[in-house]
């Protein structure tokens, strides 16, 4: 519990974006982390499980003994699952962030109140992703620089559907509002951002890339994995998976952005403060 919350509802310059985001972070990081943990870590442990079993398969697997519908399961479970892991992760981190902004008192915000707004959002944010999939690939057959445009105008989409209780075309639509003349300065927020979250996450993967070559190289007389490599490969698979963790950075950072351009645009911070004199 701190004396002063940090502030969503005002302009802030690049260098503010970045400071405000590990600001929040330090701030809320026991109780974000614990609701993260408990909502979006059992996806990321069953990502993990599969995304070991797939680099097993791949290390042992043998045209003339391995079918490749058996080799494909292990892969498309752990697609589906990090799929899951980061819709859930969205949902959870923007779900937090509204009930932090909402709530007048500076009560702790408790797993249970995440979860209650996560369940309401889930589906929201799947159908987001679906619809921001299509948009991105239709822009970009048309024309790769349109494709790119847009796949980053859209990135402030969740947060505003979810903040402001608008349909995805109304997002869009208002995504594209907000980001007009701003895309530069949207693009290099997520450049610094992606870079940060990068390396950190990297760290987690560095586990994986050993036990990876350790495999390879003690493959390569075609005896395959042997139980205990295969355990190797699972538990350094979900070590790597936690770096699905570090896309908070970017999706806080985006928060941030996303009520900054509001301001600018809109001054609603201004006129709250006015209207509560």
């Amino acid at each position: 519990m701190n004396p002063q919350k940090t502030e969503f509802q005002r302009y802030r310059d690049f260098g503010q974006l970045i400071n405000a985001t590990f600001e929040f972070l330090r701030e809320n990081f026991k109780q974000l982390s614990k609701a993260i943990i408990f909502l979006v870590g059992p996806f990321i442990l069953l990502s993990g499980i599969f995304g070991g079993l797939y680099q097993k398969d791949l290390f042992s697997f043998k045209p003339t003994t391995t079918s490749l519908s058996e080799f494909g399961i292990s892969f498309g479970l752990y697609i589906l699952f990090a799929t899951l892991s980061v819709m859930t992760l969205i949902s959870t981190i923007y779900s937090y962030i509204i009930i932090y902004i909402r709530k007048e008192d500076d009560s702790i915000i408790e797993v249970d109140d995440v979860w209650i707004m996560v369940k309401g959002n889930i589906f929201k944010v799947i159908l987001f992703s679906i619809g921001y999939t299509i948009v991105s690939l239709l822009a970009t057959i048309l024309l790769i620089v349109p494709g790119i445009y847009v796949s980053i105008a859209l990135m402030i989409i969740y947060i505003i559907g979810l903040n402001e209780d608008k349909g995805f075309f109304d997002s869009m639509s208002r995504s594209f509002y907000l980001v007009k003349n701003k895309w530069w300065f949207t693009f290099g927020l997520l450049i610094v951002l992606s870079l940060i979250q990068g390396f950190l996450g990297f760290l987690f993967q560095v586990p994986q890339y050993i036990a990876m070559f350790f495999v390879a190289f003690n493959s390569v007389d075609g005896n395959g994995t042997d139980s205990v490599t295969e355990i190797i490969l699972i538990v350094t698979s979900i070590i790597s998976t936690l770096n699905f963790v570090f896309y908070a950075i970017s999706f806080i950072g985006i928060a941030f952005h996303y009520f900054s351009l509001v301001e600018q645009k809109e001054a609603k911070g201004l006129l709250d403060k006015i209207e509560s004199i």
